[in-house]
């Protein structure tokens, strides 16, 4: 049985104002800003999506009801700033998957990291604002007991040139904390991008200081 591939572009414009844009991710090949991921839990992905209308840029997210598509949530974000980042994960619960959300931020050369929920009641922001990054990659990463099915995010945040503060959170219960159970795992990462800029830059002695921090990290000698 063959299923027939879904045309996202199509169907959110079917569902927004004619005068409507999709909103692009500032980011290598402007992505549109669609996700399909199981936002509500039922185990089914659903279309969710910025548009931007008017002087405001809206989230939204589409359930498929016997093959059309109808909203089952849908707000204004009260921002108009670019777009850095968009994407689902289960940061907070394993099902129903939060919504990560990068906003540009002119005036600290950052985006701001919003993680938004989605209820039966409408779209319920996580954490209040206020955490800038200039890099975000999340992931389950492996604890002390291993991979447990919810992500981990780490934030690198610029501090000179290509040398950033990199950071590991998980969510518990209400908020996001710093963590330092996944360094062992997650430094290995840092250590290679500090390997490579040693090799390309051999007089800067800072970077060889952050290459010096993420292998004690990664080599476990952090406290919890």
């Amino acid at each position: 049985m063959s299923v027939t591939p879904i045309d996202f572009q199509s169907v959110v414009r079917s569902c927004i104002p004619q005068e409507a844009e999709v909103v692009v991710l500032q980011r290598d090949g402007s992505p549109a800003a669609i996700i399909y991921a199981d936002v509500d839990g039922d185990g089914h992905p659903e279309i969710t999506a910025l548009y931007r209308y008017l002087d405001n840029q809206y989230l939204f997210s589409l359930k498929n009801y016997s093959g059309n598509w109808f909203p089952i949530a849908s707000a204004p974000t009260g921002r108009t700033q670019t777009v850095t980042d968009f994407a689902a994960a289960p940061v907070s619960r394993r099902e129903g998957w939060d919504l990560v959300i990068g906003w540009q931020n002119e005036r600290e050369s950052a985006s701001e990291l919003d993680i938004v929920q989605w209820t039966p009641t409408g779209f319920q922001r996580l954490i209040p604002p206020g955490t800038f990054y200039n890099h975000l990659e999340i992931e389950d990463m492996p604890g002390r007991a291993g991979r447990d099915g919810l992500c981990e995010i780490a934030l690198w945040v610029r501090e000179q040139d290509q040398a950033f503060n990199v950071e590991t959170y998980r969510w518990d219960p209400y908020r996001l904390i710093p963590i330092q159970d996944v360094y062992s795992y997650y430094f290995q990462k840092v250590t290679r991008y500090y390997e490579d800029l040693t090799r390309d830059h051999p007089d800067e002695q800072v970077y060889r200081s952050y290459l010096e921090d993420a292998q004690r990290k990664a080599g476990g000698s952090e406290s919890s």
